[in-house]
């Protein structure tokens, strides 16, 4: 089962992530039958427009989205 749904608000793990691709939402889950559930991908998109693919050992659930706070502090 994988561990993150469409919608959810993620970091990526690694000393290597670029700031502006650190944060970004769960786009698509791309699981692949007869695999562990850590060989799960999934499309994340970022600010920018950007977007990426990475398997679920690159990704946590990240607290709160830095955006949402912004909005609710107006």
């Amino acid at each position: 089962m994988p561990r993150f749904k469409v919608g959810d608000y993620v970091q990526r793990v690694g000393v290597f992530t670029p700031t502006y691709m650190k944060f970004g939402r769960v786009v698509r889950v791309m699981p692949h039958a007869g695999q562990p559930d850590y060989f799960t991908e999934y499309e994340i998109g970022f600010e920018l427009g950007l977007t990426g693919i990475f398997r679920q050992t690159e990704l946590c659930l990240a607290a709160e989205d830095p955006a949402e706070e912004s909005d609710q502090s107006i």
